[in-house]
């Protein structure tokens, strides 16, 4: 196992998301400047360890967010209406320098379909129309089309979030206090890759929550052990994914951190 990239943001980081291409190496990361209501975007390269760009893409504002992450684009919902949580157009830009490529207005996305379409709705009524889209233009496609699942695309792991009062809770909880010596979590997010077993778990100190992320083999080895955060309000989102052999994790809110587990 070796820490392969680590980079502070300035920015809180709100989301993060690999490209769906299992060949890629690009991660997109969606930062929040919450005192200045600046949404931005940054394009990460886990294999060349660099950040690619970091910006505020044409057309993004703070009621926009980074919808997918496909095949060298990624898309952007926007709100017209901030009052109401629901997007209303699309938008998508490209993974190399943010510049953006094309605008579906009265749309939003609903699954990528293949490197080449996504499927998209637009409001109908009561309901919604379901259309393809070509990412290449932002042209809808003729409704004959069928949607084919692309097998080759990325298959994602995240963790599962295990509370007081699952039934695997407290084994989990005894488990992580016995190897790391007395911590007593009040919630844990688990991964599994053998032969690692990728524990973020959180615990109260002081009247604040702290986040650890423990690493160990089935072997009972102990890997790694790091304080992710302190003094947190609450417990945040999920905090780690996994890509492949790319185990990716969040520190203090603003620090894209990654690990490649072997």
């Amino acid at each position: 196992m070796q820490n392969t990239f680590s980079h502070r943001f300035s920015k809180n980081i709100w989301r993060i998301l690999p490209d769906a291409d299992p060949a890629s190496s690009l991660w997109a990361i969606e930062l929040r400047d919450t005192e200045h209501k600046v949404a931005s975007v940054a394009v990460i390269d886990l294999a060349q360890k660099t950040m690619q760009w970091e910006g505020v893409p044409l057309g993004m504002d703070w009621w926009s967010s980074v919808t997918a992450f496909a095949y060298g684009r990624f898309f952007l919902h926007h709100y017209r209406y901030p009052d109401l949580p629901e997007p209303t157009d699309l938008s998508a830009l490209s993974a190399e320098d943010g510049a953006h490529l094309w605008d579906l207005p009265n749309h939003l996305l609903v699954k990528v379909a293949d490197k080449n379409r996504i499927g998209v709705a637009a409001k109908a009524g009561s309901g919604f129309s379901y259309h393809l889209c070509d990412v290449r233009s932002g042209a809808l496609l003729p409704h004959e089309e069928i949607v084919a699942v692309d097998e080759d695309q990325v298959i994602l792991e995240e963790p599962v979030r295990y509370k007081k009062g699952n039934v695997f809770f407290d084994k989990l909880a005894l488990f992580i206090e016995e190897i790391t010596g007395g911590h007593q979590p009040i919630s844990i997010d688990y991964l599994e890759k053998r032969p690692f077993m990728i524990f973020s778990y959180y615990i109260y100190h002081q009247d604040k929550t702290v986040q650890y992320l423990l690493i160990i083999t089935t072997k009972r080895e102990l890997v790694l052990h790091e304080k992710l955060s302190e003094e947190r309000e609450g417990i945040g989102r999920s905090t780690m994914i996994l890509k492949a052999s790319a185990l990716i994790y969040l520190k203090n809110n603003n620090e894209f951190s990654s690990l490649t587990l072997s």
